[in-house]
């Protein structure tokens, strides 16, 4: 019986190390993807948020009276409202500006901020074409820019 299991002999301690060196490679490369994922689904994130945002905005114009429509033009969130804005455009670019960029920033885009430009449809004047655009600090700067069109119906 001794004789057998002389001959079957287990491991060395090299060999054991070697397979752990070898696991400890594959592990250090995996862990690696992990700040690489993180910032990418930080930019998802802030990318799904950005056209919420935008599209937020363009429901909340739809709601809009035709004529109430172009008091929307030039609006920017970096900047105070102008004065004379009918009381349902401030409240909607105030509630806007807040999504935007809230007093406290937690979860909000970084450095969030937007725009709005409506203009008339050349040879339709019962057409406005509107369009979003909202911009944050990202990689450099990213921006999300939604085009749609508001008609007149009777």
């Amino acid at each position: 019986m001794n004789r057998i299991l002389r001959g079957k002999a287990g491991l060395t301690i090299l060999e054991v190390l070697m397979s752990a060196v070898i696991i400890m490679i594959a592990v250090l490369g995996i862990v690696g993807l992990f700040p690489t994922a993180l910032q990418n689904i930080q930019y998802g994130g802030h990318m799904s948020q950005g056209s919420s945002l935008a599209q937020e905005m363009i429901e909340l114009i739809r709601t809009q009276p035709f004529l109430t429509v172009s008091s929307y033009n030039g609006l920017d969130t970096r900047n105070a409202p102008p004065g004379g804005l009918p009381a349902s455009v401030l409240a909607h670019f105030t509630q806007w500006t807040n999504d935007i960029a809230p007093a406290i920033p937690a979860g909000a885009l970084p450095q969030g901020w937007g725009t709005i430009a409506v203009g008339a449809v050349a040879g339709l004047p019962d057409l406005w074409q509107v369009t979003i655009t909202v911009g944050w600090r990202e990689r450099g700067g990213q921006t999300i820019t939604l085009v749609t069109y508001v008609a007149r119906y009777a």
